[in-house]
């Protein structure tokens, strides 16, 4: 269901993407836009959104979720379509599909490993949320958290650098549910996904703020949003709909 979606869009404008961008960025968002909402359909994802309206309008905003899945960067790209772009690992460029995708949508790949150019890549993001009338996501823990249950990992301080400095409202972002998808075998019929947009902390809230304590505030509103909000209603959810989202016994 997953191929036929990604093989179209592959020869119709992805592989464009490796040698050029002459299309403007918001056709090429809109390309990946509607082809991520087509995979999300294909993998058979319900997704159960909360907190819309926290979101800053006209605004360049920055935001920051969790990450427990690869299907995590797809998520949001399926949920917004106003032009927004990624910060992601340098890993990513030699995916097939997802490196072309972030490439089309002018996104940035990140080298943990080199300071030097991670420095310059925080400077680049920073100069677009200040000239540029589009938002950025970032994952802050760094990579993804491969055990669901488990607390998220530490947030990186120098992520949340470049939306200081740009003076732009962060958005934490929750996220729960994901982690079921992308498995070989399916394990249900229908997969419910949780996202909650959080309230911004907004420039005036952290003016006098060190990154390294935003980078705890921001993690702990997402922890305690993924923990005593996300995660039960997800249960509830689950509970309610056994029909929909009966275990498949040949798994």
């Amino acid at each position: 269901k997953v191929g036929g979606p990604i093989i179209n869009g592959y020869f119709s404008y992805l592989r464009k993407y490796k040698k050029n961008l002459t299309d403007s960025i918001e056709t090429r968002y809109n390309n990946v836009h509607t082809l991520v909402n087509k995979i999300t359909k294909a993998l058979q994802a319900d997704i159960i959104i909360e907190g819309l309206e926290n979101i800053p309008k006209n605004n360049n905003n920055f935001f920051v979720p969790n990450h427990i899945s690869n299907y995590d960067p797809l998520l949001i790209l399926s949920i917004f379509d106003k032009v927004t772009t990624f910060v992601a690992k340098k890993e990513i460029e030699k995916f097939p599909l997802v490196g072309l995708a972030v490439k089309g949508i002018e996104g940035i790949f990140l080298d943990r490993q080199n300071l030097k150019q991670s420095l310059k890549v925080m400077m680049k993001v920073e100069e677009d949320l200040k000239n540029n009338m589009r938002s950025w996501v970032i994952f802050p823990e760094g990579t993804r958290n491969k055990d669901n249950m488990r607390l998220m990992l530490p947030f990186h301080h120098g992520t949340f650098r470049p939306a200081v400095r740009a003076n732009v409202p962060i958005v934490p972002v929750a996220i729960y549910g994901t982690f079921r998808i992308l498995k070989l075998k399916p394990q249900f019929k229908r997969y419910p996904i949780f996202v909650k947009f959080l309230k911004p902390i907004m420039p005036c809230e952290y003016q006098n703020t060190s990154t390294q304590d935003l980078a705890d505030l921001t993690k702990s509103l997402i922890q305690k949003a993924v923990s005593f909000d996300l995660r039960i209603k997800d249960d509830k959810y689950m509970a309610k709909q056994s029909k929909k989202y009966r275990f498949n016994a040949s798994y």
